[in-house]
């Protein structure tokens, strides 16, 4: 027998006993993906923790106006975004917030974008990419940063100043979809 056949044999033999001892059945699973469960008070306090980080990537002279990051808000529905269905039992939510500041119209936000990302891109685990959309007319330019555990933040400068002669900078995050709390209250902010 050829050394290829081989490889094949034990190439197939490898995936059978991997299938039977349920290692790779969730390829082939109709099962919903099992979504974590983590408290809400956890899930804002990382986030929120993350939005002061990027905050401190910002040099502190350049702000003209510092918004601070958002209070609490509610949790929304992971299924939301999709097809406006409100929180159920079995739709997981998740949390959002933010952080803005203002800058003179005069800063080259850019270079500071650039910075952010590539600090970023050192971080073991943590990825980025561009988020402009294609023939964008908005007179801005952003990075998506997502972190190992599936957070996500848009960090977004503005490139153009506005009618005020000032320039936004914001970081809008997203935490990741978490098992719905039983003890949810769906008026609460957290």
């Amino acid at each position: 027998m050829s050394v290829r056949k081989t490889s094949v044999l034990v190439a197939l033999a490898c995936g059978v006993i991997l299938f039977v001892s349920g290692c790779v059945t969730g390829l082939f699973s109709q099962e919903k993906d099992v979504l974590p469960k983590i408290s809400l008070a956890e899930l804002r306090e990382t986030q929120d923790a993350e939005l002061e980080r990027f905050r401190e990537l910002v040099p502190y002279r350049i702000i003209e106006k510092d918004y601070g990051i958002t209070p609490p808000r509610r949790a929304t529905s992971c299924n939301i975004i999709i097809d406006m269905q409100p929180i159920t039992p079995d739709s997981g939510v998740q949390l959002a917030g933010f952080w803005r500041a203002l800058t003179s119209g005069d800063e080259d936000l850019e270079p500071l974008l650039e910075k952010i990302r590539a600090a970023y891109e050192a971080k073991p685990g943590w990825s980025t990419r561009g988020g402009d959309l294609p023939n964008d007319p908005l007179t801005s330019t952003m990075v998506v940063v997502t972190s190992p555990e599936n957070y996500q933040y848009l960090v977004r400068v503005d490139t153009e100043p506005n009618r005020e002669n000032q320039k936004e900078i914001s970081v809008r995050s997203s935490s990741p979809c978490v098992e719905t709390p039983e003890d949810i209250d769906l008026d609460a902010e957290y």
